[in-house]
């Protein structure tokens, strides 16, 4: 256990882009996508660091499951706002924590270990600001507005961000504070904007964020505890 460690675990999306059903319900090996996270996580953290944002429809449903995989667990559970920032900003007012770090990442990422978690809180404490990414693999180019290309884009310097993403949580509050109705797409970027560093910790192909069906299907290839028997 970490004493001065928050996590704050995204589950307010509406998986739009997954279809009808919902994403994070879905299972991979024995539990739903979301109770990876809690999972891998909970034994990091002091009781009340751990907050859960999911839409307010579809809350009681998944604190009632995480609860029968989990008993007696200290999660906390909030309803997500309108969009990631504002689900965000709810679970972080309820975290009990006034000083440490405070650690953001997608429910929709569930292979992502205590490890990684661990690796990132590690140069997070030394920078103040630390992010979960991949090296970009493919080439890239840059396009017009007709879709025509360009020029090349050189991916020497190119990364995917994912999470866990972790920050001094007063600089982090701080930040928020800042941004005067902005919707970064993520909250390095909440960071960079208030001019703190992020520092990028290469985490593995193995860090799948779950947005499709196909995505799914990768999951399970890649996650040593499911089968299909």
């Amino acid at each position: 256990m970490i004493s001065d460690l928050g996590v704050i675990i995204a589950a307010g999306g509406s998986s739009q882009r997954y279809g009808e059903k919902d994403k994070l319900m879905e299972y991979l090996g024995n539990m739903p996508v979301f109770c990876h996270s809690i999972r891998n996580f909970l034994p990091l953290t002091a009781p009340g660091n751990l907050v859960v944002a999911v839409r307010g429809e579809a809350l009681d449903s998944y604190r009632k499951i995480a609860d029968g995989f989990f008993p007696g667990n200290h999660v906390k559970w909030v309803p997500g706002g309108k969009n990631r920032v504002e689900s965000v900003a709810n679970a972080l007012a309820q975290l009990d924590l006034h000083s440490g770090l405070v650690a953001i990442h997608d429910a929709a990422r569930p292979l992502a270990t205590a490890e990684l978690m661990l690796k990132v809180a590690a140069r997070a404490r030394i920078c103040g600001g630390a992010i979960a990414a991949s090296k970009v693999a493919d080439s890239l180019k840059l396009a017009g507005e007709n879709g025509m290309i360009l020029s090349p884009v050189s991916r020497e310097m190119v990364y995917c961000a994912e999470t866990p993403q972790i920050f001094d949580l007063q600089n982090y509050r701080a930040a928020c504070a800042a941004l005067n109705g902005a919707v970064p797409t993520d909250d390095a970027e909440i960071m960079r904007l208030a001019g703190f560093p992020v520092e990028l910790v290469v985490s593995g192909i193995w860090n799948i964020k779950l947005t499709s069906p196909e995505d799914l299907a990768k999951l399970r290839q890649c996650d040593p505890g499911y089968s299909n028997d």
